[in-house]
């Protein structure tokens, strides 16, 4: 009995001795663990703390904008990119319409001439021996060409439109350039520091100067193989690109040559006809009344005979051109005019189109570069992938390394 007793006591025992070697265990787990954490609270109270900046280079002047300020950049950076697009898209757009009005406004001036010669003997009788020949069509459109389109100068005067419209395009987007870097100057101006102002820093780079340089200022050569590109990428090339003035003539002859003043005029051999019958009786008369005039000279008579049938003949070609003049003349003009005006709108369209998207094409990066500026730190997309894309779908996957 005695020996039980001996027994449950040295458990007693033992149990307490364990239970105080647990608490001098914690005891100490709990001393190492609250000191580590002092330490590092200390280390970070002494330490500057380390913030997601961006770096802005705009104007040639370093800027660090904080995280919080991101958003509102990017926003600004978007309206102004987007309204100097839309500024130098309405500008472009009255640009082309003036111009080609300008090279079109010789052709309608030349109309008349080449009416003045349609309703003349001369015209008159040059389509007879043609309509005989059988080029009455060819010959017409030769003549167009000849009184309308080669004084007008219409394929030089397209030529150099081309060339000047490229360089106001480029003096608009150098312009823009300098306006988007002085709006968004002032934004930064605002929100920024310059670097080396605080602590260790962190942060995402944006070189806006390369950006604008690199999109809105290319040179004269880049522009105008961009241009040329474009306009053959749209299917207009072969008209529109090198050689454009010629094509332009072309398809505005074409254009005119399939008006119905065009194929009344070329179908002149029914025309001829009908005349014939009218000129006919007073061709004879002609010639009686030559005859008994110049009868006292016997044989002298058939040679005035023929003379008076042949005046009579061209007064009534003359007379019957009048009246057809007096009454289609204005059709016919209007006709051309018409005709001319297709074409001539028809390339503005088509100026428009390629010039908005080359323009399109030039902001395209500023504006992704301008909605890249809200990600997180960390997750940037830097200028330099923006400005040498490889594909569409590294937009969204690459990011920028940290700024020490």
């Amino acid at each position: 009995m005695s020996h039980g007793k001996a027994s449950s006591s040295r458990r007693v025992w033992l149990g307490f001795f364990a239970m105080i070697v647990l608490l001098a265990l914690f005891a100490s787990f709990a001393l190492l663990r609250g000191g580590k954490q002092l330490a590092e609270m200390q280390v970070q109270q002494q330490a500057a703390p380390v913030q997601a900046l961006l770096y802005v280079i705009l104007n040639g002047e370093q800027r660090v904008i904080p995280e919080a300020k991101r958003l509102q950049l990017s926003l600004d950076m978007q309206d102004a990119v987007d309204a100097e697009r839309k500024m130098l898209h309405q500008q472009l757009q009255q640009q082309i319409d003036a111009a080609v009005d300008a090279a079109f406004a010789p052709v309608h001036g030349h109309v008349e001439a080449f009416a003045d010669w349609y309703y003349s003997l001369t015209g008159e009788y040059m389509r007879y021996a043609h309509a005989v020949g059988g080029d009455m069509a060819d010959y017409l459109e030769q003549r167009l060409r000849e009184t309308v389109f080669l004084p007008a100068a219409l394929d030089v005067n397209l030529e150099a439109m081309l060339v000047d419209l490229n360089d106001r395009l480029l003096r608009g987007m150098q312009e823009s350039g300098g306006r988007l870097a002085a709006q968004l100057q002032l934004f930064v101006s605002a929100n920024s520091w310059s670097p080396g102002a605080g602590g260790s820093v962190a942060g995402d780079s944006l070189n806006l100067d390369q950006l604008f340089v690199s999109n809105l200022q290319p040179s004269t050569a880049d522009i105008n193989r961009q241009v040329f590109a474009t306009l053959a990428a749209t299917g207009t090339g072969a008209a529109l690109a090198k050689g454009m003035g010629a094509a332009v003539v072309k398809k505005t002859v074409a254009e005119i040559a399939a008006t119905k003043s065009f194929h009344a005029a070329s179908a002149l051999l029914a025309k001829l006809a009908t005349k014939s019958a009218v000129k006919g009786g007073g061709a004879l008369a002609g010639a009686g009344a030559g005859a008994a005039i110049c009868s006292p000279a016997g044989p002298g008579a058939l040679v005035c005979g023929a003379i008076g049938g042949l005046v009579a003949w061209v007064a009534i070609d003359k007379a019957v051109i009048e009246l057809d003049e007096a009454l289609n003349r204005e059709g016919f003009e209007n006709d051309i005019h018409a005709a001319i005006t297709i074409q001539q709108e028809q390339l503005k369209a088509s100026l428009q189109q390629v010039y908005a998207k080359v323009l399109d094409e030039r902001f395209l990066l500023l504006e992704k570069n301008a909605q890249a500026l809200a990600v997180p730190a960390g997750e940037f997309i830097p200028a330099d992938l923006l400005l040498h894309p490889a594909n569409e779908a590294d937009y969204e996957t690459q990011a920028v390394s940290p700024v020490k």
